[in-house]
């Protein structure tokens, strides 16, 4: 995601005022603002001028937006445009339709309009640049010492052991080691230790001579050989079979690989690197993984953290698997997610991580049938997120309004009912239309 201060906005009002005072409020958020007061000015500023969103008004003497917009979606096609109005109703359908990144009423809610902003900037970056489906994102803190830590340990040939929750992107982290050191031209194979038996798994990554077992109609180098010059990646170590883990200590330590059935040894240099979401040295104490083994893998270690543990990065998260999504299903209507459905995919626990997080925007995507996601939307689709801490205490902490936290409320019981109206209406002690009244007026 491009930073604010790198960032140029062309806002559009023939209100001149308006249109000024909307330039500092961004100006002061690191936003390089340009001001035009009419949309021929705009369509001379866009023609010499490379800008990152162009913010404007739909009511303007002359060119109104929705005429600006058609010429801007025509003649520069990547440039996100805002679209800001005091009308609600059929001018925001219309505005979607023509091509607009999103449709604010008056007065704007400055952060909401800068989350837009960041959003419609991500959607670009990701459109009209290299494909990031592989690539880790810089976008705070933890990732970034992630990163740190990444590029410290590819400079070395020391095996890695990589630890973290499942779905946080283990085998992400093994590539980027490999990809940042000195063997990046060579292989790179990873295997997932626990996803074949005993048997099978030593023929993949030994090899194995003709007639070694029944079936095996031909000789194969396996996978180490394979990987020679490169690296290895041994998904899911802590499941492997202890009978093999005396012989993968073998190769680790001396690089003397041995095919099944043969008599012969051969030599590979191979970087190793593990990952498991097991606690490996808890399995040491229990006798279920070898400690020599342990010790040899564990050499250098990195922890990849929980999504729950980095809940500040999941709006940039959420921004990228959204153009990512809508790269994949091109005709979906979905554009933005709103303020409410934000806090909800931040304050959720993601038990899955990041996969979790990346399966629930395509979902959101694939099935959706607005522009605008929103809270209620995910509670209909089953989705739960109860808040960090209670709806009372923030109820008490003037956060909300007596009647948000009734319908913060219903969205949770909705989801608890994982979107069965009926019986959230039960639970909630009204008819079915009150809670439909209420879903309306929150979409609203």
């Amino acid at each position: 995601m491009s930073s604010a201060t790198s960032t140029r906005i062309l806002i559009v009002d023939d209100d001149a005022d308006l249109g000024l005072a909307l330039s500092k409020e961004l100006a002061s958020a690191g936003y390089r603002c340009d001001l035009a007061l009419s949309g021929p000015a705009a369509l001379r500023e866009v023609e010499h001028t490379p800008f990152d969103a162009i913010i404007s008004d739909l009511r303007m003497a002359g060119m109104n937006g929705l005429e600006l917009l058609t010429t801007l979606t025509r003649d520069k096609p990547h440039v996100p445009v805002i679209i800001m109005s005091g009308l609600v109703g059929s001018s925001a359908t219309d505005a979607i339709d023509k091509g607009a990144f999103h449709y604010l009423t008056k007065p704007l809610d400055v952060e909401q309009l800068r989350s837009v902003i960041e959003q419609a900037i991500g959607d670009r970056a990701h459109t009209n640049g290299p494909h990031q489906r592989d690539v880790l994102l810089p976008i705070g803190s933890t990732s970034r010492a992630l990163l740190a830590r990444i590029a410290l340990l590819s400079s070395s040939r020391s095996p890695v052991l990589i630890l973290g929750e499942s779905g946080t992107g283990k085998e992400l982290v093994a590539r980027a080691i490999h990809e940042h050191g000195n063997r990046a031209g060579s292989p790179f194979v990873a295997v997932n230790t626990a996803a074949l038996p005993e048997h099978l798994l030593e023929s993949e990554l030994f090899g194995h001579v003709r007639g070694a077992f029944s079936g095996a109609t031909h000789a194969r180098r396996g996978l180490l050989a394979e990987a020679d010059h490169g690296t290895v990646l041994l998904d899911e170590i802590g499941d492997m079979p202890l009978g093999l883990q005396a012989k993968l200590l073998r190769v680790i330590e001396s690089g003397e690989v041995r095919a099944v059935g043969s008599d012969r040894s051969h030599f590979v240099d191979v970087r190793f690197l593990a990952a498991t979401h097991r606690d490996l040295r808890g399995w040491v104490d229990a006798g279920r993984f070898r400690a020599d083994l342990y010790f040899r893998l564990s050499v250098l270690e990195l922890t990849v953290p929980a999504l729950r543990d980095r809940r500040s990065e999941v709006p940039a998260l959420v921004t990228h698997f959204l153009a990512r999504a809508r790269e994949k299903t091109p005709a979906s209507p979905v554009r933005f997610i709103d303020a409410g459905a934000m806090q909800m995919l931040t304050e959720a626990q993601w038990p899955g991580n990041i996969r979790e997080l990346a399966s629930t925007i395509e979902r959101l995507v694939v099935l959706g049938q607005s522009a605008v996601v929103t809270s209620a939307d995910l509670s209909l689709s089953g989705m739960t997120t109860p808040p960090r801490e209670g709806l009372f205490e923030q109820a008490q902490r003037g956060s909300w309004s007596l009647e948000e936290l009734n319908q913060h409320y219903a969205d949770w019981v909705l989801g608890q009912a994982k979107g069965d109206k009926l019986e959230a209406a039960r639970t909630l002690g009204v008819n079915v239309s009150t809670l439909y009244r209420w879903l309306r007026k929150r979409r609203n």
